[in-house]
């Protein structure tokens, strides 16, 4: 804590009290619908349901953030977000039998203000900190949000048996007003903000400021060739999303004490990889980094239906999800941090917002689909088969695309070369 700014204090306590909040309630959420209804396709339908209205508002927050105070943007997606979960909590109370309408119905409410605030979040790093500072700054981000959610499935199966959905909502309810404090601290002082114009310029259309913003990501080769990946990546991490909470809780009767241990570890893992990140220093490009990890992640991938397949239970069981999940939390902050860093310091501060919020819902377009297909699949076929078959065409998959950017020599290109100032975290 010593060497921690104010400033960075206060992001932690945002990044803790959202994401901490947030993801006990997910927790809830989806423990509660795989209880009710047995289905890893009722339970892939809410799952699909945030991806989807990314996609309709991709347009909208791009064109928000870049042209709009983010701080308001910010402060207003908090409360907004506050009187969902209240609203959520009290008609559940009433019409507890309409339980699936109304958590697609908060689902639905809490991805549109999750989309405005964390595209405004991330578009705002380069005003809230030094460019030198932004590498430790997103890997202490992971880090943090990684320790709530180690803390948050912990939470989570120890109170779904005491207090009924409701109460979740409202327990939420305190973190999003903890976090609005954290807002309301933060000094957007380095940079100009997204909402500043130059004297006499006419303000663009959404559909104008869409276009800029994807003009500037088909230019960008790299950058273009990241996002498209991203969107077979998560298509095919569906099978994990989907299938890994089938397995433990269907195929595997873990209880819900033992889900939320094995659940926990994917955070420990993000944690410690979040502090490890914060001290290493690379010396690759950032992207041949993430791939390389991809790969291993890809190999772990195959190996996840093995203790269905050896048919082993209880505690060796839950041993080995854990630790397997404690190595797939590491190597996806590997994958992530140095990515989300590279894009904040390449791209333009006036284009950020626009082009984050393409990025991400391009990323998620087609997870959607692996959602609905992975659903079905995990319901009618043997789950190590499906994970085996999905980390082999990962691994593929990921060999193809290194391979054109290598050929591509994309990582020598100039647009792709981090700031000086941050050469030594690279």
């Amino acid at each position: 804590m010593k060497n921690f700014t104010p400033q960075t204090i206060k992001m932690l306590v945002l990044k803790f009290a959202g994401t901490f909040g947030s993801s006990m309630l997910s927790f809830a959420i989806g423990l509660y619908i795989l209880h009710r209804t047995g289905s890893a396709l009722s339970m892939g339908v809410t799952m699909i349901t945030g991806p989807i209205v990314s996609l309709i508002l991709t347009p909208f927050v791009g064109y928000v953030v870049d042209t709009m105070n983010h701080r308001r943007i910010m402060i207003t997606a908090q409360v907004t977000t506050s009187i969902a979960l209240v609203l959520f909590g009290f008609g559940f109370r009433l019409w507890p039998t309409q339980y699936y309408p109304e958590m697609i119905a908060l689902i639905i409410a809490l991805q549109v203000t999750d989309n405005f605030l964390s595209t405004t979040l991330t578009a705002s790093l380069v005003q809230l900190f030094a460019p030198e500072e932004l590498q430790r700054v997103n890997s202490l981000n992971q880090s943090i949000a990684s320790l709530a959610m180690f803390l948050a499935p912990l939470m989570g199966a120890m109170l779904y048996t005491l207090v009924p959905i409701d109460t979740f909502a409202f327990i939420e309810v305190l973190f999003e007003l903890t976090a609005l404090a954290a807002i309301l601290l933060l000094k957007f002082q380095l940079g100009q903000t997204a909402s500043q114009k130059t004297p006499g310029e006419a303000p663009e259309s959404v559909w104008h400021n869409f276009k800029t913003g994807f003009a500037y990501l088909k230019s960008q080769q790299l950058i273009f060739i990241l996002t498209v990946s991203s969107a077979f990546l998560n298509f095919l991490f569906a099978a994990v999303n989907v299938g890994l909470p089938y397995l433990l809780i269907q195929t595997m009767k873990m209880t819900n004490n033992q889900y939320g241990f094995v659940d926990s570890g994917f955070a420990i893992g993000m944690f410690g990889g979040g502090i490890l990140l914060s001290l290493l220093k690379m010396h690759t490009h950032p992207i041949k980094f993430s791939f390389f990890n991809i790969i291993l992640l890809a190999i772990l991938f195959t190996f996840t239906g093995l203790p269905a397949v050896l048919s082993w239970t209880g505690l060796l069981s839950t041993g080995y999800f854990w630790i397997q999940n404690i190595v797939n939390g590491v190597l996806i902050v590997l994958i992530n941090t140095p990515i989300n860093t590279f894009m904040q310091q390449v791209i333009p501060h006036h284009l950020q917002g626009r082009v984050f919020s393409l990025d991400g819902t391009i990323s998620q377009m087609l997870a959607p689909l692996g959602t609905l297909m992975f659903g079905v699949l995990f319901d009618h076929l043997a789950a190590p088969l499906l994970f085996g078959v999905t980390g082999i065409v990962l691994i593929i998959f990921t060999l193809i695309v290194t391979g054109l950017i290598r050929r591509s020599h994309l990582y020598d290109k100039p647009e792709n070369q981090v700031p000086p100032v941050t050469a030594s975290a690279n």
